[in-house]
């Protein structure tokens, strides 16, 4: 395998910004570069490339500027070394051909495709001005303050690209600076021409994933908070957590939260509905699941603070918990997901409720014995939302800067009574709706019909709707049963 011609050499060296350097090794002959007619007396092998160099060559000072491949020389006790395996070179060999021509003296553009790349290779190969003034690492080092950490958008693809050069991108603490630049330069924006605004509250639900699909573009400066959607888990959460420790609006990391769900959970297997349901009954716990697991986990974690008045939109948090549920998510995720519910309860609507029974997405296929157990299940969750109606009825305001504790029922134009009319609407559409479920059980319906107080309904038509269809579709019922969901229904109001 060799290596390129002078003029192949010139003519690869500029790259552009938005264009990562690609060697064409296979193309090439071994007598035809470094561009000199002295032949080749050191072989690099990097993967399945190599490169046919000088140890020795005053006017191609390789061996003078990089304290490595000076080290390996000099250790070797055969005067006759004639190849060097640098394998863990960071970048590779397009990182390395880069740095070679740069110790060749051909001029090599360093930009923010390839900067990262270049730092870390600067620092594997030991290219510091210890060994020759205005080395490879100053080079790097003087793009990276000049041009990538004064600019979010530098800054961010920069990050993205060190993903692929890990530990050598930490090695050299870039990592670090780039999320404190992208954070310090996010947060000046802010003070400066406050572009962050309030959350767009036209979010809708999106049928595909659960989660929400936003009409407007929304406030300037979101652009930075979708081109990171692209960053793996790890990087958004330091980037996301240093930008809050800054100061960044609580709304904004809302809306940057929303973006990267809609990114990492884009496609992913819809088991939340009864249709999808069967589909799952195959699907292992993956690597792709465990992946798409730790994300919505990581971005529970990553939600403000909860309280009744939270930026989050409630067809998000539906989304995310009934995704929770899917991938099997912890008990800690899900129950932090259905108090954000209960306190935000007066914003759901039907849709945000209708939590599919048994749709995990991380089980294997079922045993005959599981099989006939999922005959009888219910088509809908219904212990999850008895849990968000207590949690709902539950609230305590002590900590809220209204105070008092408590609903407050003096007045029926209270706002907490209009809450509390709207939870029962919504109580009794899904009661309506799970009555036609033919394995629901009494006790399922009667329990959840009695779970919101007799003033709560100003009327019986949803509950008497709801109590009828139940009848209807579970003729079979006990006397004791009938009675006591017609009492439920004519009691209220």
């Amino acid at each position: 395998m060799g290596v390129a011609t002078v003029t192949e050499l010139k003519q690869s060296v500029s790259v552009s910004g938005k264009k990562m350097f690609r060697t064409s090794l296979s193309n090439r002959h071994a007598n035809e570069w470094p561009p000199t007619d002295v032949s080749s007396d050191l072989t690099v092998e990097i993967g399945t490339s190599s490169f046919a160099l000088h140890k020795l060559l005053a006017q191609f000072p390789l061996v003078s500027r990089s304290g490595k491949i000076r080290r390996l020389v000099a250790e070797n006790k055969d005067a006759k070394l004639a190849r060097l395996a640098l394998h863990g070179t960071p970048g590779g060999a397009p990182a390395f051909e880069l740095a070679a021509k740069f110790c060749y003296g051909v001029h090599v553009d360093v930009t923010v495709a390839n900067v990262a790349m270049l730092r870390c290779a600067a620092r594997y190969l030991q290219m510091t001005d210890d060994f020759s003034d205005k080395n490879l690492e100053l080079r790097a080092e003087a793009f990276l303050r000049d041009a990538v950490f004064p600019s979010i958008a530098s800054s961010v693809a920069v990050l993205r690209a060190c993903e692929a050069l890990l530990p050598a991108a930490e090695d050299v603490n870039l990592v670090a600076r780039l999320i404190a630049a992208i954070a310090n330069n996010v947060c000046k924006e802010q003070l400066a021409s406050g572009l962050l605004s309030r959350l767009d509250q036209s979010a809708q639900l999106k049928p595909a994933t659960g989660l929400v699909e936003l009409d407007s573009p929304g406030p300037a400066g979101d652009w930075w908070g979708k081109s990171v959607a692209g960053l793996g888990l790890d990087f958004f959460q330091r980037l996301l957590s240093a930008v809050k420790s800054k100061g960044l609006r609580q709304e904004t990391v809302t809306r940057i939260l929303i973006n990267y769900a809609q990114n990492s959970l884009h496609g992913l297997m819809t088991c939340r509905d009864v249709s999808a349901a069967d589909k799952c009954g195959g699907v292992t716990d993956t690597d792709a699941v465990k992946k798409q697991r730790a994300v919505v986990e990581t971005i529970v974690g990553l939600l403000p603070a909860q309280s009744k008045k939270s930026p989050v939109p409630m067809a998000f948090l539906s989304g995310l918990l009934k995704t929770a549920m899917a991938l099997s998510a912890s008990n800690m995720c899900k129950t932090d997901l259905e108090k954000r519910i209960g306190m935000q309860l007066d914003q759901a609507i039907l849709e945000d409720i209708l939590i599919a029974t048994g749709s995990s997405c991380a089980t294997a296929s079922p045993t005959p014995a599981a099989a006939a157990v999922q005959q009888h299940q219910t088509l809908y969750d219904t212990d999850v939302v008895a849990r968000v109606f207590s949690v709902f009825l539950n609230l305590d305001d002590d900590n809220e800067e209204d105070g008092g504790g408590g609903f407050d029922y003096d007045s029926p134009r209270s706002p907490k009574q209009s809450a509390l009319v709207k939870a029962s609407k919504l109580l009794d559409s899904y009661l309506a709706e799970i009555a036609l479920d033919s394995n629901l059980v009494p006790s399922k319906f009667i329990s959840l019909a009695e779970i919101l107080p007799d003033h709560a309904r100003l009327v019986t038509d949803g509950i008497y709707r709801a109590v009828d269809i139940f009848i209807k579709v579970h003729p079979n019922i006990k006397e004791a049963e009938r009675y006591r969901m017609c009492r439920r229904s004519t009691a209220s109001g």
